[in-house]
């Protein structure tokens, strides 16, 4: 395995990059006081934006405007509000949204359209507007370099932990970090979850160029993990790059746009599977890897397959390699693979292997699935394909949570 060629930051957040400030603070949308439930990273100097949004139909009114203003070649500030989703909830959403986003850009002086928004909680309530306004001034007298933690924790709805990475890599013999937080999840078929991911960068690289590398890493991290079969309306990843690292400005497909796209990657992944850690009622997260599939469009189709079953999220649950349960969602997934060239393990434990006629250590894979994490190898064939998917089990747990969530 190659030595990762990018460093983690020691207490990372959304301020590390250079010229980022943040805070979050209580604005009254939750109930209760203590609990943070808005949000604000602001870039001193403009930025490029690019971003990724919810295929869901019934999209909320933040992921509307959002998807919008995106395309605007300048944007200044990220703000997010927790505990209402603003979804669903008539032209009262959309104004809301309207006039939330011009009391920031007023308090921060900048344009509106400079401002993206998101927004996530309970759908079909009316938004708290005014209460939202009147603690707008209140955010911004808050904003700091040390501010990342507050606006991690201020979009965060039945999450446990706030969830924060920053990495630094080199680019032109410039020191350039990207860095990173999320809530979520829950709601995660077919891509992203019920999610918001903030990017934060001092990279210099262009608007079509950033926009390429968050769309292509996205597939690969928020894309490709599981937690249960619904797709939310709030869903999105917005992406901040103001230049400030100094490198020279990536503005093609060369080294360093590889470079920082790997990185860019590398913080996805990593906050994907702190969400998929933290999934409501999730006791177990295991790491699904595919491979033989005929073609790698062949292997994603399989492993999603598998990773979003519900008997196989169960069996995770139980500790039981069931390994049956993985050969019928191969076979349902309708990817065309040969039975016989089906082998399974469980981590280190090879469990089936249907080529050679075998099935053994049991006992040992039982082992395995009764830790928090772990690997499971799936080979369908001897084709060249191959996915990877984060997944969970299902408890009884995330039943309970979400038969309450009102």
């Amino acid at each position: 395995m190659k030595k990762p060629f990018w460093k983690r930051e020691k207490n990372g957040s959304v301020t590390s990059p250079r010229g980022f400030v943040a805070g979050g603070i209580h604005a009254g949308i939750k109930k209760k006081k203590k609990k943070y439930d808005m949000s604000l990273i602001f870039s001193k100097i403009p930025c490029v934006a690019a971003g990724t949004f919810t295929t869901n139909r019934a999209k909320a009114w933040p992921v509307l405007y959002s998807m919008k203003v995106i395309n605007n070649a300048r944007h200044h500030a990220i703000l997010g509000t927790s505990g209402n989703a603003n979804c669903l909830n008539g032209a009262i959403g959309k104004k809301a949204v309207d006039e939330i986003t011009w009391e920031t850009a007023k308090a921060l002086e900048v344009l509106p359209n400079e401002v993206l928004i998101a927004q996530t909680g309970i759908i079909g309530v009316p938004f708290p507007v005014t209460r939202v306004k009147r603690a707008i001034p209140k955010l911004v007298a808050k904003l700091s370099d040390t501010g990342g933690h507050g606006a991690a924790k201020g979009i965060l709805t039945t999450d446990l932990s706030n969830k924060e990475i920053a990495l630094s890599i080199e680019l032109g013999g410039k020191k350039v970090t990207i860095a990173a937080c999320a809530k979520g999840a829950g709601m995660v078929h077919p891509n992203m979850a019920t999610m918001l991911c903030f990017i934060t960068t001092d990279c210099a690289i262009t608007k079509p160029m950033l926009r390429r590398a968050v769309r292509h890493a996205a597939d690969d991290t928020f894309n490709s993990m599981a937690i249960d079969n619904d797709m939310s309306t709030n869903d999105m990843v917005l992406c901040l790059a103001n230049g400030l690292a100094g490198n020279p400005a990536i503005a093609k497909v060369d080294r360093d746009y590889w470079m920082f796209r790997e990185a860019l990657e590398e913080v996805m992944r990593y906050i994907a599977y702190e969400m998929v850690k933290d999934g409501e009622g999730v006791t177990h997260v295991c790491k699904l890897r595919l491979s033989g599939a005929k073609t790698p469009t062949d292997a994603e189709r399989a492993a999603r397959q598998i990773a979003n079953s519900m008997l196989f999220k169960t069996m995770l649950a139980g500790s039981n390699p069931n390994w049956g349960r993985i050969a019928a969602a191969v076979g349902a997934s309708g990817v065309d693979f040969n039975p016989n060239h089906l082998s399974i393990s469980f981590g280190d434990a090879e469990v089936v292997h249907l080529g050679k006629l075998r099935v053994l250590n049991i006992p040992k894979a039982r082992r395995i699935l009764q830790k928090k994490e772990y690997t499971i190898d799936v080979k369908i064939g001897k084709g060249r394909g191959r996915a990877e998917f984060i997944t969970s089990d299902l408890t009884t747990k995330y039943v309970l949570i979400n038969a309450a969530y009102s």
